[in-house]
């Protein structure tokens, strides 16, 4: 049964998918290599293209464009996720856009290259069935408690996945700076500087020019856990 750290949050999707994404990390014959620097747009809202995509290093958020010309985060997507694969099959407009946050390597697929592989590889279609009707519930979860998420349990849950992010392996120091922070989590850079300082002061984290060191990872998971 695949469980999301926290129902709504902007990492829902990404956990659900790292559950069961395994057949498509280890098969490596299906597929097309796609590498993104920090910054680039994979695609935007509104285009139209049948094909998604599995993260294999690096992390991609997706975001809507309001009217009112505000951008809402919807998910961060890292590591072992797949994404866009709803609109790739019944060949409708992206509802979002896709940036890189950090360079990227993605196994990009076309949706007639899967359907092609439904009589052969069915571990592989069954998969996705899944993903779908996990988002599903996980976007009913999204939109009941979207507007209640603070700034701080954002940043936590960000934070308690320190393994999975951009790190130094001998000090364990995260390489993000707080624009980047803020990037990943729908926040300001300003709200990220406070969130971190409350942080600081209750010795959780220490900063440091460029990177944030983690003192305390037991605290910052039981912390996020009360939330």
């Amino acid at each position: 049964m695949v469980t999301a750290s926290r129902p709504g949050s902007n990492f829902a999707a990404w956990d659900a998918a790292r559950a069961i994404s395994r057949p498509w990390i280890e098969n490596t014959a299906i597929g097309t290599v796609q590498r993104l620097h920090a910054g680039e747009l994979l695609y935007a809202q509104g285009d139209l293209h049948a094909c998604f995509y599995l993260v294999r290093s690096g992390f991609v958020h997706t975001t809507v464009l309001h009217p009112n010309g505000h951008q809402l985060l919807l998910e961060v997507f890292g590591p072992g996720a797949i994404f866009g694969e709803a609109s790739a099959f019944i060949a409708a407009h992206r509802h979002v856009s896709a940036t890189a946050v950090t360079p990227v390597v993605l196994s990009r697929y076309e949706a007639q290259e899967i359907r092609e592989l439904m009589g052969h590889s069915p571990d592989l279609v069954m998969t996705l069935l899944q993903l779908l009707g996990h988002k599903h519930r996980l976007l009913i979860d999204k939109l009941s408690s979207f507007t209640s998420t603070t700034p701080s349990v954002r940043l936590m849950e960000l934070l308690a996945r320190a393994e999975l992010l951009p790190h130094d392996s001998r000090t364990g120091k995260l390489h993000l700076t707080h624009e980047q922070i803020g990037a990943m989590t729908g926040l300001s850079r300003v709200t990220v500087t406070r969130v971190l300082r409350s942080m600081v002061e209750k010795n959780w984290v220490a900063t440091h020019k460029g990177s944030i060191e983690i003192l305390d990872p037991h605290a910052l998971r039981e912390a996020l856990a009360r939330q």
